[in-house]
């Protein structure tokens, strides 16, 4: 019972830190721009997709996993591959901010939605162009998991999911970083709390808002990469779930808080995987009651700052 339940909590967490690598993408879009972007969860398909090129032509140039070092060693390029996976979003998310989303920021947001709705159908067109309609995988997933780590304490469990934790984990730290110490972030935040003050003192509010869009396009690719080296695969429609449960995981933490999605983010993985572990058939609604029960409580979210990066 008790190696059930760690094992499962493990799970929530792996799958709580996926989330909030979407979701912080969104996060950092909206809490800037304000602008709910329905094609984030293509550009996190764009990156899964983009990852099987790259990490499948990168391993292919180290040799397959025989022991320790070797498989850390693989597990090196894989992970700089999957960063160069998501590299390729931040052009793409800078195209998309100054030629599509720029011209209607003062618009009602139904055109927002609209344009970024008809973005997403274009993605899945260009994903379906370049990759073809069947399913495509790096296949490295077991080399992964040759890497030991859990195993050093005797415990047995997928050192992908290790991986990806820690990865997370080091995702949310640096983005706390940015935000709170480096100029760059702080201008970001400045923007987002007074535009009209942070163009007074000098600031290009366009190089501001590329730079956020392409942060967030860089961000989803990078949970698509994490989730394409994964057990799974990476498909045309993978983008719906990711881009919903995002949206959950930014209303329970707060729209514009990264401290709301971290926490928003593992709250919904590790809740969610207890109630499948206790009755499986409540998969599809454990996010929304979590979200549902936090908001009666506080209806702003848990770390609401509406329009500011927190």
């Amino acid at each position: 019972m008790i190696e059930s339940f760690v094992t499962h909590t493990l799970n929530g967490l792996y799958y709580g830190f996926i989330l909030f690598m979407i979701a912080s993408g969104l996060t950092i879009i909206f809490g800037v721009l304000g602008v709910l972007n329905l094609a984030h969860g293509e550009l996190y398909a764009l990156g899964a997709f983009v990852t099987f090129t790259i990490v499948g032509y990168l391993t292919g140039l180290v040799a397959s996993p025989a022991g320790p070092v070797s498989a850390l060693v693989f597990a090196v390029v894989v992970l700089l591959g999957s960063l160069a996976a998501a590299a390729v979003l931040l052009p793409v998310g800078a195209i998309v901010e100054s030629v599509f989303v720029r011209p209607i920021y003062e618009r009602d947001e139904v055109y927002q939605l609209l344009l970024t709705y008809a973005l997403l159908l274009i993605f899945v067109d260009v994903m379906k162009l370049g990759w073809g309609a069947t399913p495509v995988d790096p296949g490295v997933y077991s080399a992964l998991n040759r890497v030991p780590t859990t195993e050093l304490v005797g415990f047995g469990y997928p050192s992908y999911n290790v991986v990806v934790m820690v990865v997370g984990l080091a995702v949310f730290l640096w983005l706390v970083w940015f935000f709170d110490r480096s100029k760059t972030g702080r201008i970001v935040r400045a923007t987002a709390i007074n535009r009209d003050m942070a163009t007074a003192i000098g600031v290009s509010t366009d190089r501001t808002f590329t730079l956020v869009f392409a942060m967030g396009a860089f961000f989803a690719g990078f949970g698509g990469a994490m989730v394409s080296i994964g057990p799974g695969t990476a498909f045309l429609e993978m983008g719906l779930d990711p881009l919903v449960l995002s949206f959950v995981v930014i209303v329970i933490g707060g729209l514009g808080s990264l401290k709301g999605a971290f926490v928003g983010a593992l709250l919904v993985g590790v809740i969610s995987r207890w109630a499948i572990w206790q009755y499986p058939p409540v998969e599809l609604a454990a996010p929304f009651a979590v979200m549902l029960a936090i908001l009666l409580v506080k209806p702003e979210g848990l770390f609401g700052t509406w329009g500011e990066i927190e």
